[in-house]
């Protein structure tokens, strides 16, 4: 557990960001620089489960985003879940947006299986695609098997693309958003809003960063908030027990002062402005 200075959390008001103390000794803090949330860029992120003084990393994932014309654009996610030893469960996305206030998913593609590396085959029967689209609101699923068609009722978003659409809400200025969230597969959950939460400061391992939060509440899943830095950057992803934390954009990690880093006084760089 790291001292109360170098604390995470020790002076942040909002209950949600409590428990990131767990994660002081395993999280390099994000990189720091200009961001341009409509235009390219990569994010990688570590997902934890919080426990006592701590927290048990249980996956990561990637999201990388490709401008496709004034109105839409892709949203690529690759995800990797750690299972029984030796195997994990990898998904992969690739999802057509629109560009507006929630992502919306117009059309998408999911590969799940199980496997010991993201290059090796499916273990036995666990490799499985499914497709789907959306037209005049209805909702078309496809596999090898089937194909079903979901009425959706007004707005909708996906789990993935929401990740995205976060990162362009203005702020305090952001209306109440009420919507579909679809899971991240083909499930739709109704009745769910997301509102603007706050501003908090949170003191990171390399220097206090204004955090803006912006939280989902709905049917069907525990009530999520998502904190984003000055550049609108996604950072945290708080969801119960359930963390998720940038740990990259563009390749370029977090960098850690030296009493943190190991190394010697004096010999750590600053972390520098992203690659544009």
């Amino acid at each position: 557990m790291a001292s109360d200075a170098d604390s995470f959390t020790s002076k942040v008001s909002d209950f949600s960001l409590r428990g990131l103390d767990g994660l002081a000794e395993q999280y390099s803090p994000p990189p720091i620089g200009n961001f341009t949330p409509n235009g390219y860029w990569k994010q990688s992120y570590a997902m934890f489960v919080l426990v006592p003084l701590g927290a048990l990393k249980v996956g990561e994932f990637s999201l990388e985003r490709k401008v496709k014309g004034p109105t839409d654009f892709m949203l690529a996610a690759t995800i990797r879940r750690y299972a029984s030893p030796g195997f994990s469960h990898f998904q992969r996305a690739e999802i057509r947006c629109r560009l507006d206030a929630l992502a919306t998913p117009v059309s998408w593609l999911f590969d799940t299986k199980l496997a010991r590396e993201a290059t090796a085959p499916p273990y036995l029967q666990s490799g499985r695609r499914r497709s789907a689209s959306v037209h005049n609101s209805v909702m078309m699923v496809r596999d090898r098997l089937r194909s079903t068609n979901i009425v959706l009722d007004g707005a909708y978003s996906n789990e993935w693309s929401l990740l995205e659409a976060i990162q362009r809400l203005p702020g305090e200025m952001t209306p109440n958003m009420h919507y579909t969230l679809i899971d991240e597969f083909d499930t739709p959950q109704q009745a769910h809003t997301l509102i603007f939460r706050d501003k908090v400061n949170v003191p990171l391992k390399n220097g206090t960063i204004l955090l803006t939060g912006y939280c989902d509440l709905g049917t069907a899943v525990v009530p999520t908030t998502y904190w984003v830095d000055e550049h609108h950057r996604l950072i945290f992803v708080c969801s119960g027990l359930t963390v998720y934390a940038l740990t990259a954009t563009n390749g370029h990690p977090g960098q850690c002062p030296d009493r943190f880093s190991g190394s010697e006084p004096g010999s750590a760089q600053r972390p520098g402005k992203e690659a544009q």
